[in-house]
């Protein structure tokens, strides 16, 4: 069986390509570094996305970059198409069943195999006369250990199918809270504070992912408010904040359910108090930090991950 030429957008990284080159069926990596570190262009996330992914495609009709195709982005794989390749495998759907975006990555991916992170992308894709298999998906992000601060502080983080709503009431509750609070919201916007008593909110706008991993390391809890829908959403801060040792609190999710976990995932009711539920988190599982690393060694390391998929695609392409 012939190994996979692996293609992915953004900046490479050295220890991330290592893992993944020292699989056998990885033979070689082709990145185009210069993709958009949002994913937008022009306004628009489609047209940016869409835009990087064809510039990545065009490489492979180099001879050195030769097929069969690992893409890390289903829009890689919608380009790969348009430039004439058709043995690849993508990961990843990220689109709502009958939207736009769905649409267009159905007529171009076709029958090639995808890997998704949850049912809720795998059942409907398949369904549609798709090929695709759920992974749980796992990375390794080098975020920091956990070192809690004296405080209780409470991190939110992404921007993609947050729940605005929940964001909002739960800053409410902070600012209205009698014992001290700190509350960061790293999903972008313009960086800003709002201090009330002993409380603290802050907006620190656009971080990169260095900064990033080192606020939310200093958490005592993740809070994951995540919008109702299929849509695979939120796994990154997930395996983040779990790779840091701290447990998360998600909200109801269809692209999460496999990922409820002892210990440290958990389900947060957002109809009721939060900070109450957060907290309650945040005490059940202080001491819990090498437990919850554990977790993420074992079941959502990028090792992992990357074990899981080929075995996957090994079995696949045997009975094929």
């Amino acid at each position: 069986m012939a190994p996979y030429t692996f293609l992915a957008l953004g900046p490479a990284s050295a220890k991330a390509d290592a893992s993944w080159i020292s699989h056998p069926m990885i033979k070689a990596i082709c990145q185009y570094e210069g993709a958009a570190i949002t994913g937008k262009r022009w306004g628009s996330r489609i047209l940016g996305i869409g835009f990087d992914a064809l510039v990545l495609a065009l490489k492979t009709l180099s001879p050195s970059v030769s097929g069969p195709y690992f893409a890390t982005n289903p829009w890689i794989g919608a380009a790969l198409r348009l430039t004439g390749r058709k043995d690849f495998v993508v990961t990843g759907v990220y689109a709502e069943p009958s939207s736009r975006s769905w649409k267009i990555l159905r007529r171009l991916i076709g029958d090639a195999p995808v890997i998704t992170m949850s049912q809720s992308e795998t059942l409907p894709w398949n369904a549609d006369g798709g090929r695709a298999w759920c992974v749980l998906y796992g990375n390794s992000l080098g975020y920091p250990p956990n070192k809690r601060s004296e405080d209780f502080h409470i991190f939110i983080g992404g921007s993609s199918d947050r729940d605005p709503e929940a964001i909002r009431a739960l800053e409410e509750e902070v600012l209205a809270s009698t014992t001290p609070v700190r509350l960061t919201i790293a999903t972008g916007g313009t960086a800003r504070e709002i201090r009330r008593g002993g409380n603290v909110v802050t907006h620190p706008g656009y971080v990169d992912q260095k900064e990033f991993g080192e606020l939310l390391s200093t958490a005592s809890v993740v809070f994951l408010p995540l919008a109702r829908g299929t849509r695979a959403a939120g796994h990154m801060v997930l395996v983040g904040a779990v790779e840091s040792g701290i447990a998360v609190a998600v909200t109801p999710n269809e692209g999460m359910k496999e990922y409820m976990m002892e210990p440290g995932i958990a389900r947060c009711d957002p109809h009721q108090p939060l900070l109450p539920q957060l907290r309650e988190l945040a005490d059940a599982t202080r001491h819990r930090q090498a437990e919850i690393r554990g977790l993420w060694e074992e079941k959502l390391s990028l090792d992992s991950y990357i074990s899981r998929i080929m075995e996957l695609l090994e079995s696949a392409r045997g009975s094929a």
